[in-house]
């Protein structure tokens, strides 16, 4: 009897909560609602997010809503986002309800105290939502029409904190600021590299239009690529002027491979940041009185010593059976005459036989997987190592080498494509070719 008047712990009772709703969901179909309808709905919902999902229903679009809109936002907040879906819901727009759009309305929502036009005067002249969403955008917060396409586009393609806050930048530009007055800027620039960062390609993240003003500015747009290719198209860094007199280096040297820099880069971080063969990291390490030929040298000879030391282990604790949680993309087999696997490489061993193989530092991405930073992925045709992929934890391809370094021929680069696009993968448009 006792225990029948034991109160319930708090997470049974929010699953006894979840099964009592789940029966009511599955009788409400609130998409034959007009969409007015359905956004108070939504508002009228209150509890916790696993009693909303049971009521919402499994993969519910409502669902992101709540959880963007609703749940733990401030009254102020909630209703901003409450006008803001009810003024959509009037004009039978097709961003409600796409849950990829969920994060992006919410931040419209949060700055509309901030809009330079009401959101009445606007009509939606499309009927893709992502074009819907830039016209929203444009419309509230560009004053005068000249916000980077770059920058619009990165409301649609998910990637508002970039590097930089790019919501609170596009109000920034839309007031006819500069950009390089910005506050949250990771990088200062002159006024010559901001002209060309505005007119970068959309479809650039932030570091892809930053690399590729720097370059426009420097008159070396032809190493883009290339620079895309490399480590600086994956991070700035304190000291990255030094990174760009790199690409400098390069430039000034006749007939110098382009994708050489990669590996060079590679080179010059290990040395800087870690050290090589034993000697202590040199952060102070330049190219200043160096010839390309040495240097090309002794960055193919620290490949080699990678290649040929596969029982030299970084640390005492490590081993080459030593594994990392693995990313969460699958494997891909395929193709009939020739069979092709892209197998995620999970252990040790298996990054120094990759890197032997194809003679590569690929066992210099050690700690990135193990924090969880990177996967590293094996492309193989017909049972032969082929190319070595590099996948980021937000699932973008920034990676993709051969034998010595060589990039991805036609055939192999098709089936990266097929894997990538099977997997929601961004595959940025240098890797290729």
């Amino acid at each position: 009897m006792s225990n029948r008047l034991k109160p319930l712990p708090h997470a049974a009772w929010q699953a006894q909560q979840a099964r009592i709703v789940l029966s009511a969901a599955k009788r409400l179909d609130w998409r034959r609602w007009p969409l007015p309808r359905q956004v108070d709905y939504l508002f009228s919902l209150y509890g916790p997010l696993p009693v909303i999902n049971a009521h919402l229903g499994e993969n519910s679009a409502l669902a992101p809503f709540y959880r963007r809109c609703i749940h733990e936002q401030k009254d102020a907040q909630r209703d901003q986002c409450a006008g803001l879906l009810r003024g959509l819901a009037a004009k039978r727009t097709e961003l409600l309800w796409r849950p990829e759009l969920a994060p992006a309305l919410a931040a419209v929502a949060r700055l509309l105290p901030r809009r330079c036009r009401e959101l009445a005067s606007w009509q939606p002249r499309s009927r893709n939502p992502f074009r819907q969403l830039e016209s929203l955008v444009r419309h509230l917060f560009d004053q005068y029409g000249d916000v980077p396409a770059w920058v619009i586009s990165s409301w649609t393609a998910g990637r508002l904190h970039d590097g930089l806050n790019v919501a609170e930048l596009t109000v920034h530009l839309g007031r006819g600021e500069a950009l390089r007055t910005f506050t949250g800027l990771p990088v200062g620039f002159s006024r010559k590299t901001e002209h060309h960062l505005r007119l970068a390609p959309a479809g650039y993240t932030f570091l892809q239009a930053l690399r590729y003003a720097q370059l426009a500015a420097r008159d070396q747009l032809a190493w883009l690529g290339p620079v895309l290719d490399s480590r600086l198209g994956r991070q700035l860094s304190r000291d990255d002027e030094f990174w760009l007199r790199v690409v400098d280096f390069f430039a000034a040297t006749p007939m110098a491979d382009p994708w050489q820099l990669g590996p060079v880069c590679d080179w010059i971080h290990q040395k800087r940041a870690v050290g090589i063969d034993g000697e202590p990291a040199q952060p102070g390490f330049s190219l200043k009185g160096r010839s390309m030929s040495s240097v090309l040298t002794q960055t193919a000879q620290w490949h080699r010593q990678l290649a040929q030391a596969p029982h030299r282990v970084p640390e005492a604790s490590l081993t080459l059976e030593t594994t990392w949680g693995a990313l969460p993309v699958p494997d891909f087999a395929g193709g009939s005459k020739c069979p092709v696997r892209i197998t995620q490489l999970r252990t040790y061993g298996h990054l120094i036989d990759e890197g032997r193989a194809l003679r590569h530092c690929v066992a210099s991405y050690l700690e990135s997987c193990r924090r969880g930073r990177s996967a590293i992925f094996s492309l193989t045709l017909g049972g032969t190592r082929a190319v070595t992929l590099e996948v980021q934890a937000n699932r973008t391809v920034v990676q993709a080498r051969g034998l010595f370094n060589r990039r991805p021929n036609d055939e192999e680069g098709a089936w990266i494509q097929r894997w990538a696009t099977d997997n929601r993968l961004l595959v940025p448009k240098h890797l290729l070719g």
